[in-house]
């Protein structure tokens, strides 16, 4: 019988035919328990692709940045409209509603004059009482950011004092800077206007230019302090003296201050008979401490003295304050 040649097997058959003549491997799984474990996965940097790709925080942080600018943007916008609705209301109310021509007589006849409702009253009544609200607030705060000092000639009545300059320290106090600003600007031009009408020479003309603001702030807390610690002397406090501002007629010469205008920023509820504060002048007038009370005084012949504060314990009855402007001598004046 014819045999045709055998088929040579393919490399994938052998290889089956030799597995099948191999004897099965058998694993112990008992060598696994002496193995020690495997090392930790190291966290691998992002590809490129990956580092490309949209990250969510991210964009969240950017979005939270965009608020915040925004955020301050609007505030600074405010904190402009703030100021020029100060300055502007001042102004109003030097040039239209404070009687100059009243204030320059009593000046020029006895060196004071007092004029209530200074910032509220009329149609204003809203928008000043505002004001003088935040103006009022701005002294404790500064007393508490340790912007103003212990007046160490009365320790013992509780009451610090600060300069109201502006500029970097515009944002310590900023009504009351805009509130001296704004009087040493419009105040004098007006004054002078109905002291040039009375032909007071012996008065000297005032500079719009240049002034010297400052804040007395009363803190009863302060007060009763010093009053633990200091031995009050026997039959009570002493008053306090009279005195020019400028000093005697040496002093005057080289002192450039000539009206005083001292403004009182209170609560509403601030009642002089029983809380103290106010201006004794040495020929026997007495004025109290009253919420939009301003007092002119002559700065160069005026003898007078501010009263201390006493307060109460009750919300808003434990600090006061006076915001003093001393506007200064027209350097072109002769007087």
């Amino acid at each position: 019988l014819f045999m045709g040649k055998r088929k040579k097997p393919s490399m994938k058959e052998r290889r089956k035919q030799r597995s099948k003549r191999q004897p099965s491997i058998k694993v112990d799984r008992t060598i696994m328990d002496d193995l020690p474990p495997p090392p930790p996965v190291e966290e691998t940097q992002p590809s490129a692709t990956e580092a490309s790709a949209p990250d969510d925080q991210n964009e969240d942080a950017d979005v939270d940045e965009a608020k915040e600018t925004a955020a301050k943007a609007s505030s600074l916008v405010e904190s402009q409209r703030k100021s020029v609705d100060s300055l502007s209301f001042v102004r109003k109310r030097v040039e239209e509603v404070f009687p100059f021509a009243d204030a320059a007589k009593a000046i020029v006849e006895q060196g004071y004059f007092v004029h209530d409702n200074f910032l509220s009253s009329g149609g204003d009544e809203t928008f000043g009482d505002a004001l003088l609200s935040e103006m009022f607030q701005e002294g404790p705060d500064m007393m508490l950011n340790d912007k103003l000092e212990r007046d160490i000639t009365r320790l013992g009545d509780g009451e610090f004092v600060g300069k109201i300059v502006g500029g970097e320290k515009y944002a310590d106090c900023p009504r009351l800077t805009e509130y001296v600003v704004s009087l040493t600007r419009h105040f004098p031009p007006m004054l002078n206007k109905e002291l040039d009408a009375l032909a007071a020479e012996d008065v000297s003309r005032l500079d719009a230019t240049a002034s010297m603001g400052t804040i007395r702030l009363y803190d009863r807390k302060t007060r009763l302090g010093a009053e633990a610690l200091l031995m009050k002397p026997e039959g009570g406090e002493p008053e306090r003296s009279f005195g020019v501002i400028c000093g005697d007629s040496e002093g005057t010469e080289n002192d450039t201050r000539r009206l005083t205008a001292m403004f009182f920023v209170s609560s509403k509820d601030w009642d002089a008979s029983t809380c103290g504060g106010g201006v004794a002048v040495e020929e026997g007038t007495k004025f109290d401490a009253v919420r939009d009370r301003i007092i002119l005084l002559r700065s160069d012949t005026c003898s007078h003295r501010q009263e201390p504060w006493i307060g109460e314990d009750k919300d808003g009855l434990e600090q006061a304050s006076c915001v003093t402007v001393h506007f200064v001598k027209d350097t072109t004046d002769s007087a």
